[in-house]
């Protein structure tokens, strides 16, 4: 059994999967703002607000958005991830 090497999709496929990158790399780059953008949160609400007078809520906040943080970053690197293989799907074999 000879295994046949991959085809190149129909031109019309590959423009589709080429708009959903960009899509998927817009929401990528949204997912990287925001996790940043909760980075600076985070760093203000924990080195700003004195401990001794935060509620315990507040406390739990504070770790929350770190824990968002982190989670957002995970995100944006799987969608990078799945953005570059579908490049590779799309792309032209041999260059």
């Amino acid at each position: 059994m000879t295994r046949s090497s991959p085809t190149l999709p129909p031109p019309e496929d590959a423009a589709n999967l080429t708009k959903v990158i960009e899509k998927n790399k817009q929401v990528a780059e949204t997912v990287q703002e925001a996790a940043e953008d909760l980075s600076v949160v985070h760093a203000v609400l924990d080195s700003e607000v004195p401990k001794e007078t935060l509620h315990p809520d507040v406390g739990q906040a504070i770790e929350q958005t770190d824990q968002l943080k982190d989670k957002l970053k995970a995100a944006e690197e799987k969608l990078r991830t799945v953005n570059e293989a579908l490049e590779q799907q799309v792309a032209p074999k041999g260059s």
